[in-house]
């Protein structure tokens, strides 16, 4: 999906880039991609695997908790009817100013 959207090139290739094991392969588009070790078959991971994999983990459950924030506002997920182009893109950063003005209000 990323290849077809081809935001191949607006993603800055000097900062690492999180990615989850659903974008297996992707090493070989990016040289920063960072994804977690998978468990061969079979066998454990090592300490060392365990540990990265552990760290990332940490960063993505923020990432994963902010997404789920953003989407309690349920113009996010549910099926817009509006035809504008750049609605869809308004919408979400208007819910994403929002979250974040909840987070500093805590």
């Amino acid at each position: 999906m990323l290849k077809e959207e081809s935001l191949q090139k607006e993603l800055p290739q000097n900062i690492d880039k999180l990615f989850d094991l659903g974008f297996l392969g992707i090493e070989a588009d990016y040289k920063n991609a960072v994804l977690p070790c998978k468990k061969p078959k079979g066998r454990e991971l090592t300490k060392k695997q365990k540990k990265r994999n552990r760290l990332i983990s940490r960063i993505r459950v923020k990432i994963e908790n902010s997404f789920s924030g953003v989407k309690r506002l349920r113009i996010v997920y549910n099926i817009s009817r509006i035809r504008r182009d750049d609605f869809i893109d308004l919408v979400f950063s208007v819910c994403c100013g929002l979250w974040n003005y909840y987070l500093i209000q805590r």
